[in-house]
């Protein structure tokens, strides 16, 4: 008998502790879910950010040519004259 009196008295104790883990554990798949869209959206920004710089250096690359073209002919220029 003695031994059903403590089961009896751990019970509630036992229950608020599920209450507990279930509220943590809705928390942390909060946190969770929250985590993955910053990280997604972090992705996207990364991938924004990659592809804008590889339009600067494609674009750079074309100015660089075009000046190199320009001195060339203006080289040519001076040494015809």
């Amino acid at each position: 008998m003695e031994a059903l009196e403590k089961l009896e008295q751990r019970i509630p104790e036992l229950l608020a502790g599920i209450d507990r883990l279930k509220a943590e554990n809705v928390r942390i798949r909060s946190e969770a879910a929250a985590a993955a869209a910053k990280t997604t959206e972090l992705e996207e920004e990364n991938r924004r950010l990659r592809t804008s710089l590889g339009q600067e250096e494609s674009t750079r690359a074309e100015a660089l040519k075009r000046l190199d073209a320009l001195l060339r002919k203006i080289e040519e220029h001076e040494n015809i004259e």
